[in-house]
């Protein structure tokens, strides 16, 4: 930040994160010892993923949008909506609410694909994969994550076969893909752009591993790679060298000292909650892996935890997490 003439973008993510701390102590504190807290996040959950889904089918069918965005942003409104989709249905696996959950799953699920966030529905398939993983040395239930795959498949064609917006799409990823995979990169306007963000941002890392570049030595990096033919003159146009990449942004602006906050935003509350939920078999623990686990993949193609209002949602998620979680120890 001080190299950079004061650029507060610097701690967009983390500070949020720590802004969380004094609500984790909050609700710390004033849980009872009942299991109220999980009722309401239930119900909260429930109320989020059907808001989501009239948000969703009012731009889409009443305001003619041809990806909704929830006056957010359409790819983080598709990450906000996969997470609520397996907030729901973890917590339907034991739950009072468990038929009103796994109808939230499915309203969330219809959010999501209306957004056309590819990082987001592709995303689906995979935490649900995670899910069955988490369970096979503990509670593996087939019959849970078929059921997941199925309502996920069931969605995915009835928008495939109904909406010409979504076969698009899912056509423009397949040609992408093509492009790829034949070494066509520069033909892949969207996720090709992206694995050649990825590369520069890499090349910025090794440039300088320790701190990273500055925003403005990462614009100037590029366009030597333009020179050199590296990268296309598409990627000029990037502000700051965005990379696209939760990890590969925070590798190549903040260097060592990046991986250092992946490992403390990401991965170690993702081992932590799955740690205890295969130790418990805690259904608040698994909930906890499975939301962090989400935003794990969508950091791949994305710097969601600089966006205000998701990487805020995400803090809140965790320090939620981490409170009932500490209170259920405590109960025990």
């Amino acid at each position: 930040m001080f190299i950079d003439t004061g650029e507060f973008r610097y701690f967009q993510g983390g500070i949020r994160l720590l802004l969380c701390i004094p609500i984790y102590i909050f609700i710390r504190e004033t849980l009872a010892d009942n299991c109220f807290h999980i009722k309401a996040l239930s119900l909260g959950i429930i109320a989020g993923s059907f808001c989501s889904l009239l948000i969703a089918i009012y731009q889409y069918f009443f305001l003619g949008y041809t990806r909704v965005d929830g006056w957010l942003y359409s790819i983080n409104f598709g990450y906000l909506s996969c997470s609520l989709a397996f907030l729901a249905i973890c917590l339907s696996f034991d739950s009072e609410y468990k038929q009103y959950l796994r109808l939230a799953f499915i309203a969330a699920c219809i959010s999501t694909f209306l957004t056309l966030t590819r990082g987001a529905i592709f995303a689906i398939p995979i935490i649900t994969s995670f899910i069955a993983l988490l369970n096979w040395t503990t509670n593996f239930n087939f019959k849970k994550v078929l059921l997941i795959s199925i309502s996920f498949l069931m969605i995915f064609l009835i928008f495939f076969f109904t909406s010409n917006n979504f076969q698009k799409r899912i056509n423009f990823t397949i040609e992408e893909f093509s492009s790829i995979t034949s070494g066509n990169i520069h033909d892949s306007v969207s996720s090709g752009g992206r694995i050649m963000l990825w590369e520069s941002a890499l090349k910025a890392f090794l440039k300088s591993p320790f701190i990273g570049l500055t925003y403005p030595e990462r614009e100037t990096f590029n366009q030597k790679l333009f020179e050199r033919g590296e990268i296309t003159n598409w990627h000029l146009g990037i502000k700051r060298g965005h990379a696209h990449s939760q990890y590969f942004e925070m590798l190549a602006s903040n260097g060592l000292l990046g991986i250092i906050g992946l490992i403390g935003m990401l991965f170690l509350p993702l081992t932590m909650f799955s740690y205890y939920y295969i130790k418990t078999n805690n259904i608040i623990s698994l909930t906890a892996a499975t939301f962090v686990a989400g935003f794990s993949i969508f950091g791949i193609t994305e710097v969601l935890l600089q966006a205000n209002l998701i990487s805020a949602f995400y803090g809140f998620m965790l320090a939620t997490f981490f409170a009932f979680i500490k209170h259920e120890r405590q109960s025990y």
